[in-house]
Parts: C-alpha cells; structure tokens; sequence
C-alpha cells in the first residue's frame, strides 16, 4: 500500500510539473499572440498616421506683396497662379502691404480668391503702412513699391521672406526658392537685370557690375535687421532722386550682399529665348548661367514677369507667356471684371484661350479646360 502510495505520489508531482509547464506555456503563447496583435496595431497606427500627415502642411512659407486698389487685379492673377500650384505640403502666409485707401470691396476679392484656391493652404495677414515713403519719388511708378523696403521692421516676427511683385505668373510652388541657402554676408537673393537698366545706377556713380530686378526678392529679414539695412535704405532713398525707386536703392545699398540666383525664379515675359539669351551672354562672366539653365529659364520657368512695358493685357504685346496670365484670369472667377478694367476685347482673348495646347504647354498636368 505504501508503495503504490508513493507511486501515486510521484504521479501527481509528475503531473503537477506538467501542468505548471502547460500553463507557463499558455501564458507564454498569450503573451506572443498579445505582443504580435501589438505590433499589428502600432504598425497599422503609424501607417494610418503616416497616411494623414502625409497630406498636410509642413512647408511654411512667408510671401509679401505690396499692392493698392489699382493693383488689385494683377493681385488677382497672381494669387490665383500661386495657389493653384501650391504643393499639399506647402503652407502660405502671405503678407500684404498697403495704405490706408484699401477698399473693402478689394479686401473682399482677395478673401474669395483664398477660399476659392488656398483653402487650408494658405492664410492672408494685412498691414497698413498709411503715408509711409510719401515724398519719395515715383516716377510712373506707384507708391507701393516702396513698401518691401519696410519689411524688416513690419514683419519683425518673420526671419525669411519672399517678396513677390503681382505682373507675376507663379508656375510652381516656391519651396524651392525658399530653400535657397544664403552665402556668407548675403540677404538678398535676386535674379539679373537686363542690360539697359544698368544706366540708373551708372549714373548716381554706383558700380554695376551685377545689377539686379526687385520683382522676386528671397531676404533675410533677420540679417537685415542685425545690419540695419532698412534704415540704410530709407536714407538712401530720402537723399536722391530715383528713376527705379526701390530697385536703385536696394542694388546701391545692398550690392555687396546680393546673391545672384538662376533665372528660372523670375524670368522676364520677353519675345523669344534668344532675347533671355542676350541677356544672360552680357552679364559679368562672373555671373552667367550656363545656356541650359537660359534654356529651363525660358521653357520651364518657376515665375515668369511682366515687367516694364510687357503687360499682357496690352494688344501690342506678344509673347508665349501672355496666353497663361489670361488662363489664370480666366479661372479666377474674375475674369469679366479683367477684361473691363484694362478694356481688352472678348473674343481676342477667348480666342488666344484656344490655343492653349492640348497638354497644357507651361500649365503641364495643372491644366484644366474651361467648362
């Protein structure tokens, strides 16, 4: 009896041991089937999380221009071109710079150009410089091209800026141009003049072996500050009498500190590529491009300006780039307003339209035929 007793005892330990390891081996496989559901969701989590920020803004840009009402319409243009190449990534906070003389109906047109084209891509932030630069010579120019020249103080939150003039047709998003890095002692980069502008600092006695277009300007703001460039300006502009405004100023002031960046950030609406080309090829050789990036330039530009007497709602003026300020009129929701504000004909313009090619020439996979 003791022996089988014994026997049964050791049975039961035998038996114990397999059921402690049984249920060591249970707990064991909850705990891998729990960690592998685990590593499921946070996988499936972090894709889905992926999936949405992926779609949101992370780029964060500051553009300013500086208009009054009878810039409203070319800011129309403008913003609408800007906007509708906006990358998903890409967030504009866009400044604006004006007088006290804004009308509301201009405030208005700007608030349904952003809802219209920035919608949860772009935010608008006015500022009002009243009389400031009054006195300053204008030439045929309008007082507001002064108002970049204010942006160190103005805007003393931001650091980095794109000033932008609105004769502007924007064909890409400007991430690209905001990333450009500044070179030592640089705050200002610009694309070259042409040629025969040179003659308006030549004759204030100022050196020109670079001469540069205030129509896109990339500045550091924060070094502007840190160098009172602002108030070197605004002396400059109070002791002489200007024929570009801002543009003489800011080359005879800034010069040593201006960076020359390619010409696909502001390309001039000119006739033909071989007219961008002789640009270039008269340039100090120290700073031409090399004849593919004219060639990009000119073909597939990033802005394309209308500057000078270049406009494209003048009869007079052909180029291939005029057809593209109209399509964004067009688009714009403003496009009857356009035409009888610089009194342009309707069927010359809806004709130009249709020729718009097929594939959208400039506008690429951004073209959208008019209903």
């Amino acid at each position: 009896m003791s022996e089988k007793f014994e026997k049964g005892k050791k049975a039961n330990s035998a038996k114990q041991k397999i059921n402690k390891i049984d249920f060591y081996l249970f707990i064991y496989n909850i705990y891998v089937s729990i960690s592998i559901k685990s590593l499921i969701i946070i996988l499936f989590s972090t894709a889905f999380i992926y999936i949405q920020l992926k779609g949101k803004t992370y780029n964060k840009i500051d553009l300013e221009i500086s208009i009054d009402n009878k810039y409203i319409y070319t800011s129309i243009v403008f913003l609408t071109s800007l906007l509708s190449n906006r990358a998903k990534s890409t967030f504009y906070t866009i400044h604006i710079l004006t007088d006290n003389q804004f009308s509301i109906e201009s405030f208005n047109i700007i608030k349904t150009i952003l809802e219209r084209f920035g919608k949860n891509g772009a935010k608008v932030i006015y500022y009002n410089l009243e009389d400031d630069f009054k006195g300053a010579s204008i030439g045929g120019f309008a007082l507001p091209v002064y108002y970049r020249i204010a942006t160190p103080s103005v805007l003393s939150n931001v650091d980095k800026l794109i000033h932008s003039d609105t004769d502007i047709v924007n064909f890409k998003d400007l991430s690209e141009l905001y990333s450009i890095k500044f070179k030592k002692d640089m705050y200002i980069c610009a694309v070259l003049e042409e040629l025969k502008v040179k003659k308006d600092v030549e004759d204030l006695g100022i050196k020109v072996d670079k001469y540069v277009n205030a129509g896109i300007l990339l500045m550091d703001l924060k070094a502007m500050r840190e160098n009172s460039v602002e108030k070197k300006l605004r002396d400059f502009i109070s002791t002489h009498n200007l024929v570009f405004c801002d543009q003489t100023a800011i080359n005879a002031v800034c010069h040593d500190n201006i960076q020359i960046i390619p010409y696909k950030y502001n390309t001039f609406a000119v006739n033909s590529y071989e007219e961008l080309l002789d640009i270039n090829n008269g340039q100090n050789p120290m700073y031409k491009f090399n004849e593919s990036e004219i060639y990009q330039a000119y073909h597939d530009p990033a802005l394309v300006h209308f500057l000078g007497h270049r406009k494209p709602w003048l009869k007079e003026y052909h180029s291939v780039y005029k057809i593209y300020w109209w399509y964004y009129a067009k688009i714009s929701g403003y496009f009857n307003e356009i035409l009888n504000y610089y009194k342009c004909d309707v069927n010359e313009i809806e004709n130009l339209l249709k020729t718009i090619p097929e594939d959208g020439g400039l506008l690429k996979g951004k073209y959208k035929k008019f209903i």
